[in-house]
């Protein structure tokens, strides 16, 4: 009689367990994205950086060349998150542009720009 209970005790936890794991969710996917950028260095003078903005259907719709700026996105720094946030940042606002207007010149220039360290850390070495 024990080992019958015992059985269907572990029967019926095993029931609730499996109810439970179909009851989660997954998290929702992140959103694809509208576009993305690519960062071009002129690695032998370093003394400029090209930044162009692709949207989703991987056709250029922006570029702007940053003289005297020699970007090294791959340090795992806070102002390496902070200058992609910007980049995200013209991202969105380029892809928000109307199709019929170009994005305003020196967009990134202007963003980058306005930090002095930004300009000291990224400045032609």
């Amino acid at each position: 009689m024990k080992s019958f209970l015992v059985f269907h005790l572990t029967l019926v936890l095993f029931f609730f367990a499996s109810t439970l794991a179909h009851a989660q969710t997954q998290p929702a996917p992140a959103p694809a994205p509208a576009g993305y950028w690519n960062v071009e260095t002129n690695l032998t003078t370093r003394d400029y950086t090209t930044v162009r903005f692709y949207n989703a259907q991987d056709q250029l719709i922006y570029e702007e060349q940053l003289p005297n700026f020699c970007l090294d996105l791959a340090r795992p720094s806070a102002l390496c998150r902070r200058t992609k946030g910007q980049l995200n940042l013209a991202l969105q606002q380029v892809l928000a542009a109307p199709a019929d207007q170009p994005a305003p010149a020196g967009l990134l220039a202007q963003q980058l720009g306005q930090s002095r360290r930004a300009m000291r850390v990224y400045a032609t070495r």
